[in-house]
């Protein structure tokens, strides 16, 4: 005997065949956006620097899009009417244009939720997102126009390779460049008991900076490490320098570590291309010139511009 509860469900659309509608519908947005940006750019109508004024009014033309067709006769975007499937009310009636509006904004909630408003689709009795419970709609099958599953899929698996290609080119490089921070950190991190010797020898000095070497400060330091092939200690200049194990970007490079001095004589330090702190100068003019490591790899107060 069949169960009327999985009856009603099967009537409502599932996550696999909205998820193909979408896929549908941000090609067909995307697509018109380019043709649109295009035309607006050689008509001088987007000035440099007003990019962002502009893809402000595209998110404007994506909400009218689906509002305006949800709340049409289709009572679905292009998406949901090649799919098959339509946005209704409680009641399975079509829904206005306002209700439609409303959906697309709390909508926004599903994504800000780490798309978790998604996956209640799976999880609610009528296949409700977020964003469905929210605007009190249902997503139903168009009988007329209900597609073959293997469409569905076919059309599903297609969408997934733009945006896996997407994730991969923002996770890879983001990777990438924590991989090298990683490695700029061992560096800093040996190079800490470094600086503590060089503050106690300091503390009690009457000299300058020219008698702070590595043998005079401390030979029971850390010399190198996995990727640190060397640590030098140059008239209190902390130089660390990177070696073949370290990533390609990293491999040969050297950070340094200056000491700064204020008006008391009291010790502080500028980090690679980093200013000294408030009050304080360095010991070495052009200090910076002593790093050579890209920016983007060394924590912000080793930077020019944090």
């Amino acid at each position: 005997m069949n169960d009327p509860g999985v009856a009603e469900r099967a009537a409502y659309a599932g996550f696999w065949r909205r998820f193909a509608a979408y896929a549908i519908d941000y090609l067909v947005v995307l697509l018109g956006g380019i043709v649109l940006g295009a035309v607006v750019i050689r008509a001088g109508l987007v000035a440099n620097g007003t990019q962002g004024r502009f893809t402000l009014w595209l998110l404007v033309g994506y909400w009218l899009y689906c509002a305006s067709l949800e709340s049409s006769s289709w009572q679905a975007t292009v998406g949901k009417r090649v799919i098959g499937i339509k946005v209704t009310n409680r009641q399975g009636e079509r829904i206005s244009f306002a209700r439609a509006a409303a959906r697309f904004v709390a909508k926004l909630l599903s994504v800000l939720t780490m798309f978790v408003g998604f996956l209640l689709i799976v999880l609610t009795a009528r296949r409700q997102a977020l964003h469905d419970l929210i605007a009190g709609t249902l997503v139903t099958h168009d009988g007329s126009r209900r597609r073959p599953a293997w469409i569905v899929v076919m059309i599903s698996a297609a969408a997934c390779v733009p945006f896996l290609g997407v994730a991969a080119a923002i996770a890879v490089p983001a990777y990438h460049d924590y991989v090298i921070r990683a490695q700029v950190s061992e560096g800093l991190q040996l190079a800490s008991a470094h600086r503590a010797a060089v503050e106690a020898v300091w503390r009690n000095s009457t000299g300058d900076f020219a008698d702070l070497a590595y043998d005079s400060v401390g030979a029971d330091l850390p010399r190198a490490g996995r990727y640190v092939e060397s640590i030098e200690i140059v008239s209190g200049m902390i130089v660390i320098h990177y070696g073949a194990a370290a990533n390609g970007a990293l491999a040969g490079s050297v950070l340094s570590i200056v000491p700064a001095l204020d008006d008391r004589r009291s010790l502080g330090w500028a980090c690679g291309y980093g200013p000294a702190p408030p009050g304080f100068q360095t010991v070495f003019e052009g200090h910076a010139g002593y790093t050579d490591i890209e920016q983007r790899y060394i924590p912000s107060a080793c930077r020019s511009e944090p």
